[in-house]
């Protein structure tokens, strides 16, 4: 195990040098932060003297060494459109996102047992249903359900609120629960159908056949023994779900005006802010390994027969 996990870090390590690299080349393309800053009409003295000041007026190899030198050391510089830290910014936006995603994540969690209770009756009444069900909603854009929910449940039944934020206060839920049920249902809709997929798969297993002429009660089947064993597949798409959550539900945080990590990469995409653009991609790339390591880690646990080497 503690080889592996080295490898594995190691690997991510190159990964991400790679993907840092990609994204400081893609982001010298997109144009002259400085010229966006001040506008077309600024005077050039001040153009360059605001590219004197961040550095950008140096040759581009000297940028590219000075820029991974410095994220080894955590320093992201300043975002050139607000002046304050990057790596401030996306601490303060990150635990938006954790919380959208956690609500949206344990809402779709819902489509374990409806999975469950498909596989029972394998092309049954209940699975053509689920089934049905399941590719309809996992076939639904999140922004176009995002829009629908704001028309109907914001603005026509004036339920809740159309967008807005309020901390982590008593009545902050109300802004939340359209973002994550704008998120959900493709998690929802992919656990049902990937937990129906193994447990169907399980159940016709000779362990199976063999608990069910010992007399055991079909749920007690199901939870103790098919559950466990489908629960690798299940643990990978939860990982894989959570991983694509952090790194920012874009539209639907624009959408909602919710203040998380995708909308402060889109307003850094369009301000050119290259620190800020910088620090969101490295913290987000480095939170999707660590889960993905996480997930290895818990595939021993579930499966004592998976042994890393």
């Amino acid at each position: 195990m503690r080889n592996y996990m080295i490898r594995r870090v190691g690997h991510s390590v190159l990964i991400l040098g790679g993907l840092m690299a990609l994204l400081f080349f893609a982001t010298n393309i997109l144009g002259d932060p400085v010229e966006l800053l001040v506008g077309d009409d600024a005077v050039q003295e001040v153009v360059d003297a605001l590219r004197h000041k961040y550095g950008l007026d140096r040759p581009l190899h000297i940028r590219f060494a000075d820029f991974y030198w410095n994220l080894l050391q955590g320093d992201f510089d300043r975002s050139i459109r607000l002046h304050i830290e990057a790596r401030t910014l996306v601490f303060e936006r990150l635990p938006n996102t954790a919380v959208l995603a956690a609500a949206a994540w344990g809402i779709g969690m819902i489509g374990i047992p409806i999975g469950m209770l498909a596989a029972r009756r394998p092309r049954g009444i209940v699975d053509r249903f689920v089934n049905v069900l399941t590719f309809a909603i996992i076939s639904v854009p999140d922004f176009w359900l995002a829009l629908m929910l704001v028309l109907l449940i914001a603005v026509q039944f004036e339920l809740l609120p159309t967008s807005g934020f309020d901390g982590y206060s008593l009545g902050a839920w109300k802004y939340i629960v359209l973002p994550a049920l704008a998120l959900c249902p493709r998690v929802l809709g992919r656990n049902a159908q990937i937990t129906r997929a193994t447990m169907i798969e399980e159940l016709g297993k000779q362990y199976v056949a063999t608990a069910r002429s010992k007399g055991l009660a079909e749920g007690a089947i199901l939870k103790s023994h098919v559950l466990k064993n489908a629960s690798i597949s299940i643990v990978t798409l939860m990982g894989d779900e959570l991983a694509g959550f952090m790194n920012g539900a874009t539209i639907v945080e624009t959408i909602f005006g919710w203040p998380g990590l995708g909308a402060l990469l889109i307003d850094a995409i369009n301000a050119r802010d290259l620190p800020v653009i910088t620090a969101t991609v490295f913290i987000v790339a480095l939170m999707v390994m660590a889960i993905n390591l996480a997930v290895d880690m818990v595939y021993t646990y579930l499966d004592p027969r998976i042994q890393y080497s």
